[in-house]
């Protein structure tokens, strides 16, 4: 199946930065956590329950202890080893290994002037990746221009999304769904 079609139900993403958020993000509305901090050993624990309770699990290769961001054996570790559905990296070379993997491979961008999003549409187009995660998210003309470039890639806006507005702005500027850290947003439902 399609991320996309995966990310359509729901357009929030649970973003978690320690452990100790694991617990709230599991009883509330979304349907995929992205686990961007934490020792490996919490990672594994976290991407057990959460696909225990039909959650998906994406692991942010470069922001979790423990595990090398630069190599195909942590792409490997883990998809047979902590069993989550997807990665998250800002490195080419992973997203490839990913897709090989059978994993899912969110390319993680940060557009911060004309030169980061003409080099990061250049990357996704050549890189193809399953999603795109853009940050920082709140900027509608950046979402726009990925979404009019890239009409086939989801696109998950991430970092400084704190409101309700800036979740429906964002959503309606063509992010296909919202990595937060935001707890009040987790149980978002948009348009309403």
């Amino acid at each position: 199946m399609s991320l996309l079609h995966l990310l359509a139900g729901r357009p929030v993403i649970a973003a978690l930065r320690t452990s100790d958020e694991l617990d709230i993000a599991l009883s509330s509305r979304v349907d995929h956590l992205f686990f961007m901090g934490g020792s490996l050993t919490d990672v594994i624990h976290g991407v057990r329950l959460a696909r225990e309770q039909g959650k998906g699990a994406f692991v942010h290769l470069d922001l979790i202890r423990g595990l090398s961001s630069t190599d195909r054996e942590s792409v490997e570790f883990v998809r047979d080893f902590v069993g989550a559905n997807g990665i998250v990296t800002p490195k080419s070379h992973l997203i490839k290994e990913a897709k090989q993997a059978g994993l899912y491979a969110v390319l993680h961008l940060f557009v911060l002037d004309s030169l980061a999003l003409a080099n990061g549409l250049k990357m996704a187009q050549t890189m193809k990746p399953d999603a795109v995660e853009l940050m920082p998210g709140v900027i509608p003309k950046v979402v726009s221009a990925f979404a009019d470039a890239l009409p086939d890639i989801p696109l998950i806006a991430s970092g400084l999304i704190q409101t309700e507005d800036e979740a429906n702005g964002i959503l309606d500027a063509g992010a296909t769904a919202l990595s937060v850290s935001e707890r009040a947003l987790w149980n978002f439902e948009y348009g309403k």
